[in-house]
C-alpha cells in the first residue's frame, strides 16, 4: 500500500524559467496531486536543486497552482544541513547562494563564506551559485587542503528547465575540488537515500510504502530503487522512454509514463 508520494520538481511537477525565477506546472500535475490527496497519500516535493531555500519554493510553486503542505518540501541543502548539525559540525564554509546558506544557518551552524583568508572550518558544503568566482573555488580547495571535510547537496551534471538542460553548478565545483584535492565529496542529495529517511520522518511511511516520481533515471529512479520504493519515470524532463528503459532491470523505473496525466491510471492510485 502506497502511503507517500515523493515528487521531483524540475521536469516532473514544473519547469522553471531561470531568468524570471518562476515555475509553470507540467501537464496533469494538479490532477495527479489531487488524486493522491483523495487517496490520503501524503505528498512530498523533493528537488535536487539548491536555487532557493525550502521556504522560498512554496509561494513560487503556489503561483503555478502547485500547493505543497508546509514542511513537505525538501532540498538537498536542507538535508545536508540537518546531517551536518547532527554530526556536530560547528563551522562550515559554504560555496553557494541563499538556497544553501539559509538552511545551514537555520541548523545552528556558523556559515563561513568562501573567500580568501577565511578562518579554518570543519567542513565545506557546495551548492548552486550564480556568482562562482576563482576566489571562491580556491577557498574551498584550500579549506579541504587544511583538513575540512567536503560535502555537496547535489552533483547532478544538469537538470530540466523551461529552456532545456541547465548546468548543475555544484556538480562542476565538486569535480574541480576532487581533482585538486584527491578527496571524495560526500553527497546528500539524489541519488543518495538520505532524503527518503527524512520523508519517513515527515510522513511515517517506510520507503517500501512510497512511490518516487521523477524525470531523471540517474537520480530519482536510482534513489527510489536503492531504497526499495516503487518508481515512476516521466518523460517531461531530461529523459525519454528509451533512456529510462536503457538501464539495467534492477535500476530501471518500474513504470515510465509520458506525463503525470497518466499517473491516475496506475493501480495504486485507482
Amino acid at each position: 500500500m502506497i502511503k507517500a508520494a515523493v515528487f521531483d520538481i524540475d521536469g516532473t511537477l514544473a519547469l522553471m524559467d531561470k531568468e524570471k525565477g518562476t515555475f509553470a506546472a507540467l501537464p496533469g500535475v494538479l490532477d495527479a496531486l489531487a488524486a493522491c490527496r483523495a487517496k490520503r497519500i501524503k505528498i512530498v516535493a523533493y528537488t535536487n536543486g539548491t536555487f532557493f531555500a525550502p521556504k522560498h519554493y512554496y509561494p513560487l510553486l503556489a503561483d503555478a497552482g502547485i500547493i505543497i503542505d508546509p514542511g513537505h518540501l525538501l532540498t538537498p541543502a536542507a538535508i545536508a544541513a540537518q546531517a551536518l548539525a547532527q554530526r556536530g559540525y560547528k563551522r562550515v564554509m559554504v560555496l553557494g547562494g541563499d538556497g544553501t546558506t539559509v538552511p545551514v544557518a537555520e541548523a545552528g551552524i556558523e556559515v563561513i563564506p568562501a573567500t580568501k583568508n577565511a578562518p579554518k572550518v570543519d567542513a565545506v558544503l557546495l551548492g548552486y551559485t550564480r556568482d562562482l568566482t576563482t576566489e571562491g573555488l580556491e577557498a574551498v580547495v584550500q579549506a579541504v587542503w587544511d583538513g575540512a571535510t567536503p560535502f555537496a547537496g547535489s552533483v547532478a551534471p544538469y537538470f530540466a528547465s523551461s529552456r532545456g538542460r541547465m548546468l548543475g553548478i555544484s556538480g562542476a565545483i565538486a569535480a574541480a575540488l576532487e581533482n585538486a584535492t584527491d578527496t571524495k565529496v560526500t553527497v546528500f542529495g539524489k541519488p543518495e537515500t538520505a532524503g527518503l529517511t527524512t520523508v519517513t520522518a515527515i510522513t511515517g511511511a517506510d520507503p517500501r510504502e512510497m512511490v518516487v516520481v521523477g524525470d531523471d533515471p540517474k537520480l530519482e529512479i536510482r534513489m527510489g530503487r536503492r531504497a526499495g520504493a516503487l518508481t515512476v519515470g516521466v518523460t517531461t524532463g531530461i529523459a525519454d522512454a528509451a533512456l529510462f528503459n536503457s538501464f539495467p532491470e534492477d535500476e530501471r523505473a518500474h513504470v515510465v509514463i509520458p506525463s503525470l496525466t497518466q499517473l491516475q491510471e496506475q493501480p495504486w492510485l485507482k
